[in-house]
């Protein structure tokens, strides 16, 4: 959900009309949270329709695979590239990216890898922040994120536009 305000926030001070809706589902148990954030010039409604998403993003590989009804032909998938384990099954994470990857707007984001590398899982967030900002054009007036957070903004904005390293500024905490 930090991940859809400060989307919204970014969205917003670009200049865009922005709107979004939680749903829960099972969240308060450990399960999902879908976020929807629509935007644009004008907005009526915050829920997106099933396969009408321009951009589905997920904060794990397993996720996204849930999150595929919303897809159409020309979204854009991004998924942070981590697989977080349920309880009692294993799921190989290669068969995971596997399934991602017969998607051809699939874009997996090292984000867990360089979170780790700034210090906390928590940085997640951030990355995948920057790398979706920097795709959508509204990546220019975050300036509200402390230094950590405005580093893995950064280094999420570096990826979407192209450079695949993570710069030697995320390897130092």
């Amino acid at each position: 959900m930090t991940l859809a305000r400060w989307l919204g926030r970014a969205a917003m001070a670009a200049g865009y009309d922005v709107k979004i809706a939680e749903v829960h589902g099972l969240s308060q148990r450990g399960g999902s949270v879908e976020v929807h954030v629509r935007l644009g010039d004008r907005v009526y409604g915050p829920v997106v329709s099933e396969g009408d998403a321009d951009y589905v993003v997920a904060m794990e590989a397993l996720e996204a695979l849930r999150a595929f009804r919303y897809i159409g032909g020309n979204t854009v998938l991004v998924v942070n590239k981590r697989v977080i384990q349920i309880p009692g099954r294993y799921l190989d994470p290669e068969q995971v990216y596997k399934a991602l990857q017969t998607y051809k707007n699939l874009r997996l984001v090292p984000a867990f890898d360089i979170a780790m590398k700034i210090g906390d899982p928590i940085y997640e967030n951030s990355v995948l922040l920057g790398y979706l900002a920097k795709l959508l054009g509204v990546d220019e007036r975050v300036d509200w994120l402390d230094e950590r957070n405005r580093r893995a903004f950064d280094e999420g904005r570096r990826l979407a536009s192209g450079d695949l390293q993570p710069s030697a500024s995320s390897m130092a905490s």
